[in-house]
This record gives C-alpha cells, sequence and structure tokens, in this order.
C-alpha cells in the first residue's frame, strides 16, 4: 500500500516554487481548521449557530482542500500568467475569507449576515466582495482546463466536472447570501440557520458543490494509478462524474424548490439513488484495480518443474507447469563399482 500512496502522492505534489507556495497555504488552512476543531472541543461550545467554532473548522477545511486541488490543476495547465493568476485569484480569496471568519468567531460575534456594528459590517461587507475574485478565479481556470488541460482523459473529466459543481455551488452560496441578508433586514439578528423555502437544506447543497472537486480528482488519480487501460480509467471517472453531477442535481433541486433533504418527490429520490449507486460503483472498480496493483510486484518466480525418468535415464514426462519446449536434463548416472 506504501507504493500506492507514493504514487496518488507523486501526482498531487506541487512543482515549482509558485505551486508550493500555493500548496503551503492550503496546507495553512487544512490545519487551522483542524487546530480550531480541537479548540472546539475544549470549549463546549455549541456546535451550530451563527456564532460558533464549526464555520472555522469547515471553512479552514473546506477552502484548504480546494486550494490543494487547485494546485493539482496547475501541474496539469502550463505555466503562464493566465493560469497562475487565476490559481493566485482563488488562493488569496479563500485564504482571506477564511482568516476574517476565524477572526470574527474569536471576537465573540457571527461574521455571515453581521450588521450589527460597523466593524462587523465591514467585516461582512469584505467576505461578501471576495466572492467576486474567487468566482472569476475559477471560471478562467475552468476556460484554461478546457482549453489547454495537459493530462490524461480521466483527470481532464474529473477537473471539468469538478470545477462546474463548485461554480454551481458559488451560485448556491449567493442566494443564501441574499436570504440571510433579507432575514437580518426584516428581524435585526443573524439568521440561525439559512434554508431555502420551508426546510431547504442550503448548507448541503453548498458543500456537496464545493467538495465535488476533490472527490473526482482522487478518484481519477486512482483510475490512472491502478491496472486500468487508458480507455477504461476514462469510462470509470465519467461514470463517477454522471453519477456526481445527479447526485447534485438532486440534492439542489430538492433544497431549491424548499424540501427537506430526507423528503425529496420521487423524481428525486430515484435521482439521488442512481447517482449514488454511479458513483459507489465507478469508485469501488477504482479501489479495486489500484490496491492488488500496488502489491505483490516483486519478482515472479518460474514454476518449478517435475519430471520423470526411466531406466535408462531418459525423461518420460514433464508435470505441474513445465516449460513449453525446454529440454529436461538426465540425472547424472550412478557411479560403477570397480574392483581392484
Amino acid at each position: 500500500m506504501g507504493t500506492g500512496v507514493a504514487e496518488v502522492w507523486r501526482a498531487v505534489r506541487p512543482d515549482g516554487r509558485y505551486q508550493r507556495l500555493l500548496w503551503w497555504c492550503g496546507t495553512v488552512l487544512v490545519a487551522s481548521g483542524a487546530a480550531h476543531g480541537v479548540v472546539a472541543v475544549i470549549d463546549f461550545a455549541p456546535w451550530w449557530g451563527p456564532v460558533s467554532w464549526r464555520k472555522p473548522v469547515l471553512f479552514g477545511i473546506s477552502f484548504g482542500l480546494l486550494v490543494w486541488s487547485v494546485v493539482w490543476l496547475l501541474r496539469r495547465l502550463p505555466a503562464r500568467w493566465w493560469t497562475r493568476v487565476p490559481a493566485g485569484l482563488v488562493v488569496f480569496s479563500s485564504v482571506a475569507e477564511v482568516a476574517l471568519i476565524t477572526a470574527q468567531r474569536w471576537r465573540g460575534t457571527a461574521s455571515h449576515f453581521n450588521q450589527v456594528t460597523p466593524a462587523d459590517s465591514a467585516v461582512w461587507s469584505v467576505i461578501g466582495t471576495l466572492i467576486l475574485p474567487l468566482v472569476l478565479g475559477l471560471v478562467l481556470l475552468l476556460v484554461a482546463v478546457a482549453v489547454r488541460f495537459d493530462g490524461p482523459a480521466p483527470s481532464r473529466i474529473a477537473a471539468l466536472t469538478g470545477l462546474a459543481g463548485v461554480l454551481v455551488a458559488g451560485a448556491v452560496g449567493q442566494r443564501m447570501a441574499a436570504v440571510g441578508e433579507r432575514v437580518f433586514e426584516e428581524t435585526g439578528q443573524v439568521p440561525y440557520e439559512v434554508v431555502f423555502g420551508p426546510a431547504g437544506s442550503a448548507k448541503l447543497a453548498h458543500a456537496v458543490g464545493l467538495h465535488g472537486l476533490q472527490l473526482l480528482l482522487l478518484l481519477a488519480v486512482l483510475a490512472e494509478a491502478g491496472r486500468l487501460g487508458a480507455r477504461a480509467a476514462a469510462t470509470v471517472t465519467a461514470t463517477a462524474a454522471v453519477g456526481f453531477t445527479a447526485v447534485y442535481a438532486a440534492i439542489t433541486v430538492t433544497a431549491w424548490t424548499g424540501r427537506a433533504p430526507h423528503r425529496p418527490t420521487a423524481a428525486m429520490a430515484a435521482l439521488l439513488v442512481a447517482g449514488v449507486l454511479l458513483v459507489a460503483g465507478a469508485g469501488w472498480v477504482a479501489v479495486s484495480r489500484w490496491w492488488p496493483g500496488r502489491r505483490g510486484t516483486g519478482s515472479i518466480r518460474a514454476p518449478r518443474q517435475v519430471a520423470s525418468y526411466g531406466p535408462a535415464g531418459r525423461p518420460l514426462a514433464s508435470r505441474t507447469g513445465g516449460l513449453p519446449g525446454r529440454r529436461l536434463d538426465p540425472p547424472p548416472a550412478p557411479a560403477e563399482d570397480h574392483e581392484a
């Protein structure tokens, strides 16, 4: 298994100073999220609500994974300013937003929709403004992947589908912001939770779209590193992409229409189940063909030959896997006794 992990790391590790800089930014974000998870456990504060450690944890890890994914994309794009600038926009927006969200939690106040004081209003305004360079960077990366992606078909499929999902998640986030601001204007309080309609889960729709990119990229890397052929690896990744699209469409439509996640329509429930089965099946094929391929790669022993010999030392038959066409030498004749 260690060899397989090493191959996956070689496929995703940063290449060059710029990529390493961005990769370390993502690492800091993930580490920040993990550290605040420890703080949440020690603090015993509520996990849910507008003021909670949940936001530094989830936003740190989510944006850190997004930055890592952007570095992976840069490995397969030309090292030009028109790829580095969009990647830099995504990373800068991610780091700045997580920093503001984390600072607001340490201040003991809500980061989203909060306009109680001028300082809180300014922070929320900056967070909303940071969405613009983030979306712009993602759109430019999507165009670059579509035009100049230098990689096998599985990676290309995963990158295009995953980036499209992230952009849809951004649209869901924009509607979440509009709903939250309307609630604040009507009540003067930060909403406890943002929902679409009576019970639509905006957070679920936003999160699934944001992390489909990592799921598909990981599956593509496993498919390429395993024992699948090029066409089979592309088929597996395409199947997973179709499945993810079906799952995300079902979750988003269910949330957009104001229905709870556990109460979708019959059509959306069927679409969701079909998508889950496609993703699970593709993932099983990719992992099963990757895992055994990383084991037992040492030298292959030739099968042992067993032969029968007649009285005169002539070979009669070869059993248990003798190599075809190979002549077996008879055993040496016993030495004769000579009397002096």
